[in-house]
């Protein structure tokens, strides 16, 4: 009379699966991407900071290179000529007291345009060299003063001082020791002249009436954003005279 009535149970398996356990599931695969993402960026910035290591220490090298090329010359042909240079960014030439001045003067004796125009060439032949020339920018002529006079007369003084020296080295009258053509555009093309009054005194009044040369040096990448910026043709530019 009465029909057996079966209850058919579900799968047990399905029914009974914890939600943690998704869950959990869900958390090790995110963490696990996680991971590789992060894997993948730390060998990323490794690989970004090791070429910049590298780059860093090519730019040290090739100012090291320079300093130590300018020291070799001043030391066997030009005594006059102190290269100082202590692991930066740039690199300094006293030229020495030859090339010093009278108080209030900013001529320069004829051995000192002698001496100028010999050494010259030996600075622009070494910052031209394989190693250095990656990285060389400019030489900038400091004129200084010692410690008479105002500051404003002097810094009038100092940059005539500067000036004087590119000037000496386009002079004619000693037809056995003058700059090429050549020589003249590279010194017109890199050379700046800058007066910097008595900032920079010396513990002698002589040895403070000098003039110093400052060679700089692109920092990384710096070069070639402003070549892309500034292109100026100085091709039609003559050298001039003072």
């Amino acid at each position: 009379m009465f029909n057996r009535i079966v209850i058919k149970q579900g799968n047990k398996s399905e029914g009974e699966m914890p939600f943690w356990i998704s869950f959990a599931d869900l958390m090790t695969a995110c963490m696990t991407l996680f991971l590789v993402v992060m894997a993948v960026t730390i060998l990323s910035l490794q690989k970004k900071y090791d070429s910049q290591i590298t780059e860093e220490k090519e730019r040290k090298d090739s100012i090291e290179y320079c300093a130590e090329e300018l020291k070799t010359v001043a030391e066997t042909k030009f005594p006059n000529a102190k290269i100082q240079y202590n692991k930066g960014d740039s690199i300094r030439i006293d030229l020495g007291s030859v090339v010093n001045f009278e108080s209030g003067k900013y001529e320069i004796s004829s051995k000192g345009r002698y001496f100028l125009r010999g050494y010259i060439p030996t600075v622009l032949s070494a910052v031209k060299s394989k190693q250095c020339h990656a990285y060389f920018r400019r030489v900038v002529v400091e004129g200084y003063t010692d410690i008479d006079g105002s500051y404003m007369t002097n810094l009038l003084l100092s940059l005539q001082r500067s000036r004087e020296v590119v000037c000496a080295l386009s002079k004619k009258e000693d037809i056995d020791n003058t700059l090429t053509e050549t020589e003249l555009k590279e010194i017109r093309d890199h050379f700046l002249v800058g007066g910097f009054s008595f900032n920079s005194l010396k513990k002698e009044k002589s040895e403070s009436r000098r003039v110093e040369l400052k060679l700089e040096f692109w920092q990384l990448h710096e070069k070639d954003q402003i070549e892309n910026t500034q292109n100026t043709d100085l091709d039609n530019k003559e050298f001039g005279k003072c």
